[in-house]
């Protein structure tokens, strides 16, 4: 019989973490900094450190992370003008019924 795994919340590493784990890793190895900075999995830091090379070195795959990040920018834009501009309405709508 399987035992229930209890899933823990994914953890959330802000992107200045990253660069200065990644720069103790180069200092000290990947293992110890994980250690060090209390990251459980240490194929979190070597995939950081991947990505970080790949970009450093891949002119190409720069560019596209850069696009995929501009994507994802207007995107959170067009849904907050859209939200804003139903808000706009529904408060229009709800408004003009009111007694003068």
């Amino acid at each position: 019989m399987k035992k229930d795994k209890k899933k823990r919340p994914k953890k959330f590493y802000s992107p200045e973490f990253k660069v200065q784990a990644i720069e103790l890793a180069e200092e000290i190895g990947p293992k110890q900094a994980a250690e060090k900075l209390g990251i459980k999995s240490l194929q979190s830091i070597m995939s950081w450190i991947r990505y970080s090379k790949k970009i450093d070195e891949d002119a190409d795959f720069r560019e596209l992370e850069d696009t995929k990040a501009e994507i994802k920018k207007l995107r959170k834009q067009a849904i907050e003008d859209n939200f804003h501009a139903i808000l706009r309405d529904a408060t229009a709508f709800f408004c003009q019924d009111q007694p003068k």
